[in-house]
């Protein structure tokens, strides 16, 4: 079998960052749902032969994949592992910002099957940060989680 691996990008974020060069969307929560309802029926409509492929990885980039309702990661990653062949072990992997994560997403992330985060800190320092644009400062960042 043939590895395959899977790129899903949310592109949505609640600040676009002064230095982002990718296509993303701040503060468009209304066209979330119809952006995720495109993206499942593009996944379904999929043709692959399940026999040749295998899944080794699946990676939610972005934008801020963490910035939308994690039952829509929920309800994707659903899709995906009826569509495709997945390795059993397969890395996993969302985006997370520090300023849009919380414990209730990440126990939803991990239970979908999520085991890896990609975490968008860019900085300790906080000065640095308001100047790069991030939404979250460091000391506020550790108390979410």
């Amino acid at each position: 079998m043939k590895n395959l691996g899977i790129y899903i990008h949310i592109p949505f974020c609640v600040k676009k960052c002064d230095y982002c060069d990718f296509i993303s969307f701040s503060n468009r929560q209304d066209l979330v749902n119809e952006y995720i309802e495109t993206l499942k029926q593009e996944i379904k409509n999929y043709k692959i032969n399940k026999e040749e492929y295998i899944v080794s990885t699946i990676y939610f980039g972005g934008g801020t994949p963490s910035y939308i309702k994690s039952n829509y990661i929920i309800d994707i990653l659903k899709i995906i592992k009826q569509k495709f062949n997945i390795l059993e072990n397969a890395e996993i992997t969302i985006e997370v910002n520090p300023g849009t994560i919380n414990m209730e997403k990440l126990k939803d992330y991990y239970n979908s099957g999520v085991n890896r985060l990609s975490f968008g800190l860019q900085s300790t320092n906080d000065n640095l940060l308001k100047l790069i644009g991030r939404i979250h400062n460091y000391s506020t960042s550790l108390e979410r989680i």
